[in-house]
Parts: structure tokens; sequence; C-alpha cells
């Protein structure tokens, strides 16, 4: 039964996915990631409910009782009739009590660790799409931006050829630019839209939120064993631990019975009532060689994968650092250079203007400095994407 005040959220974000076109509001990237959790329930909604089981109440019994018939008949003369009905209960133990306990707690914090998990697999996802995306966006414009200036050049140059005053093959150059230019954009258009249509079919959204950047507020979380994949493991082996301490000897239950008898002999009818009790006795190992060679392989590929793992996410971590420090190094860079084309354009259009000689020159050095604005734009991306897979890499969820 949902909360109600998590009703008007869940129905917020199922009116985004049935009806995507009709809505024009305001979203952040937390609600993209409520949209795409909802809809990966949706769509594997059908497969999970064939696989689920009930939750077994809380009994206890530790198996279902049994009931056993037995009938003597001796085949000599007046010999006595025996007629025995015995109700068995296997009663669970004290031990066994408390680690169902411990493993009926430990069902929906197992629950969590896995939405945890799928929380920050799609986020990873969102996250790729949504920054490959911006990126292609720049280029685009970048692309648009070259294009225009190209068309600029050629017009110059096509005026003047005519005219007399520049070779011809500058015109032919400009040309080969531009087509080059036009071949990017379409490519950067095309991947634009792939990347649309792939963010639609994760989240069922059309819209991208309005703000995508990501704050370092989160970093200071460098706890590893914080990460969910970390927890979800952790959980696991606790998990299997207590199902083999179920299994010990320590653990078996009581069995009681409730036993009715019948004794028929020359006439005479004895009606009988008796209650057994069988306690087990821990004496000796509490496990077996099978179950203490069993654990010891698990607790060994436990550890393995666990240290596997931390290595690969320290590894993702320095990686993500190492890029957003080299983004944040490029542009300190780049904002001089920045700052000279700003300087240096009105010198080039004077230049192209008064059509004085190594017009091949000029025209190379506008195009670079259309290409240091491309990579301005194209870095500023990179920072604000390298922070988001940090805090991905950290194990953070949108």
């Amino acid at each position: 039964m949902l909360h109600p005040s998590k009703t008007p959220k869940i129905l917020l974000l199922l009116l985004l996915i049935w009806h995507p076109s009709l809505f024009a509001l305001t979203l952040s990237l937390n609600d993209v990631l409520n949209a795409a959790l909802e809809k990966h329930r949706q769509t594997n909604n059908p497969s999970r409910s064939q696989t689920q089981i009930e939750q077994p109440a809380n009994s206890w019994l530790a198996s279902p009782p049994s009931v056993s018939l037995l009938y003597l008949h001796n085949q000599q003369s007046f010999a006595a009739k025996e007629a025995e009905v015995s109700l068995n209960l296997a009663i669970k133990s004290r031990l066994q009590r408390e680690i169902d306990q411990q493993l009926r707690s430990s069902v929906p914090l197992i629950q969590q660790h896995a939405l945890q998990q799928q929380a920050l697999f799609l986020s990873g996802l969102i996250r790729s799409t949504i920054w490959e995306y911006k990126l292609q966006y720049v280029l685009i414009k970048q692309a648009e931006q070259k294009l225009t200036i190209l068309t600029k050049l050629l017009n110059h140059y096509e005026q003047f050829s005519k005219a007399g005053n520049s070779p011809a093959y500058l015109t032919l150059l400009v040309k080969q630019e531009t087509m080059q230019s036009r071949i990017a954009l379409l490519e950067h258009q095309n991947q634009a839209q792939t990347l649309l249509a792939d963010y639609y079919a994760l989240t069922g959204i059309v819209d991208l939120p309005d703000d995508i950047n990501e704050t370092d507020k989160h970093l200071s979380l460098t706890n590893v064993n914080q990460h969910p994949d970390i927890q979800a493991l952790d959980a696991s082996w606790q998990l299997y631990t207590a199902q083999l301490q179920e299994s010990s000897h320590q653990s078996r239950p009581w069995n009681v019975s409730v036993n009715a008898k019948q004794i028929e002999t020359i006439g005479i009818k004895e009606n009988q009532i008796g209650l057994g009790i069988e306690v087990p006795l821990s004496m000796g190992n509490k496990h077996t060689q099978s179950q203490y060679s069993a654990f010891t392989a698990a607790q060994s590929q436990y550890y393995l994968e666990r240290d596997k793992l931390v290595q690969q996410i320290q590894q993702s971590i320095n990686s993500a650092k190492a890029q957003l420090g080299l983004s944040n190094q490029r542009q300190s860079l780049l904002d001089q250079a920045l700052a000279i084309t700003l300087q240096l354009q009105p010198t080039l259009e004077n230049l192209l203007a008064s059509n004085t000689a190594d017009q091949e020159w000029i025209m190379r050095r506008t195009l670079e400095i259309v290409d240091i604005q491309a990579q301005f734009a194209t870095n500023q991306v990179n920072l604000h994407r390298n922070m988001a897979t940090l805090n991905q890499a950290v194990g953070k969820s949108l």
C-alpha cells in the first residue's frame, strides 16, 4: 500500500511516462531517475510476479506437523490388538528462532540494497546519455557557427577572385572546409537524435532536466564501504552465514509427539495417552565437514570478490578525479587562449578586408579561433560531465 505522501509523486511520474508531450514541467535529475525506475518496474513487473513467493509466517514450528498411524494385530488367538495415532511437532530451538528473526529483518535490507544498486545503475545510464547529448548539442552549435564563418569567407573570396584580387584556390579550400563541416554537423545531429531516443527509451519522458549540473557535495563520502555494490555484497554474505548457522547442529528442532494408543485383548479395551519429547544434544562440532568445506570455499570467494570490487571502485574514483583535474587545467589554459582570440579576431577581420598578402594564413587563423571557441565550450561540458562521473564512481545516485 502506498504512503499518502508518495501518491502524488508517483501519479506525476506516471503522467510523465504516459503523456510526455502534454506537460511542460520543471524536471530535476531526481525526477528523471524516479521516472526511469518506475518505467523499469512496469517493464519487468510481469516476469517478477511469476517468480515471487509469499513471506512465511512467523511460526514456532520448524516444519509442518505430521501424523503417523500404527496398527498391530497378533495372529495368535486371544492375542492383543494395538492401534496407535501420533501427532508429531518439530519445535524450533531458541537459536533457530533467533536466526529466523535475523533472516526476517534482513529481507527489507537486501531489497533496499538491490533498489540502491538499480538506482545507481540507471543513474549511470542517465548521466552518460544526458551529458553525451549535451556535448553533441554544443558541437552542433559550434559546427553551425563554423559554417556561418565559412559562408562569409566563401562570399568574400568569390568576390575578390572575380575581381582578380585573390587566387581561385582559396575559394576551393573554403569549399573543402565547408563540406567537412557539413559532414561533421550531420554526424552530430544524427548522434544527438539517437541519444534522445535512448533517453526516451530509458526514462519514458521527452524533456531533459532544466539543470543537469551536479556539485561535489557528496564527495566527502569517500568510504568505499558505503558504495551500494559493496553493501549489497556484504549483505549477501551475512545472509549466507545466517543460513549456515541455521543448518548447524545447535539449531536442530525439538521433536514433540502426542500419542493416543488403544490396546484390545480378550474383549477388554485399554486407552492410553502419552507425550514424547526428543531434545537434540549438541556435542562435538557444530557443523559437518561438508558444511565447513562449503563455508571455506564461499568465504574465500567472498573476500576475493570484495577485494576486486573495492579495487575497481577505487580505480574508477581515481580515474574520475584525474579527468576532472585535467579538465580544470585545460580550462585555465583555454581561458587564456580565448582571451587571446578576442584580441586577435579584430586584427584578422581587418587583414581579411584589406586583402593583404597570405590570405590562406588569415583564413587558417580565423578558423583556428572558431576551433578554440569550440574547445572552450566542449571543455565546459566536460567539467560538469566529469563531476557527474565522479559522483557515479563514489556510488551516489541522482
